[in-house]
């Protein structure tokens, strides 16, 4: 693999009819992984999640994962990750789920990803915006469902 022109920024948002706490509790479990499309958790070492993905190729490929619990702020919860392997760019992630006033308990989801993509690699700019709009669509969905049978 070459290297690529450097780093790039993904930003997607997403407005969750569920309240951020129970939102962010979404996160902190092992299945979390597996609202990014096409990922599965098949283990862990050394503190890192292993999961394999699929790539546009329809090839399957490893990965390492590490992931913070949700931090509470004063106004939003925050999560911070990571994730590198042989066949997908290094990336660092930060989600922000904030509160939104109003009537009903709501949720805005801030994703953004810095990724260091390769010239040759099969993952570009729009996949990762792909694969971020899916995972706030996943989030929104088990979020929702879970706000919706309380």
């Amino acid at each position: 693999m070459s290297p690529g022109p450097g780093p790039t920024r993904t930003r997607t948002t997403r407005h969750i009819a569920a309240d951020p706490t129970s939102t962010a509790l979404l996160l902190t479990g092992p299945a979390a992984l597996e609202l990014w499309p096409g990922v599965r958790r098949v283990g862990e070492a050394g503190g890192l999640a292993l999961v394999e993905t699929d790539l546009p190729s329809a090839r399957t490929t490893a990965a390492t994962v590490r992931a913070l619990p949700p931090r509470r702020t004063p106004t939003a919860f925050v999560t911070r990750f990571q994730w590198s392997g042989p066949d997908v760019p290094g990336t660092s992630g930060l989600l922000r789920l904030s509160y939104v006033g109003g009537g009903e308990p709501a949720t805005l989801a801030e994703l953004e990803l810095t990724s260091e993509l390769v010239d040759d690699g099969e993952i570009d700019e729009s996949t990762l915006q792909v694969l971020a709009d899916g995972f706030l669509e996943n989030l929104s969905r088990a979020a929702e469902e879970r706000s919706h049978a309380a």
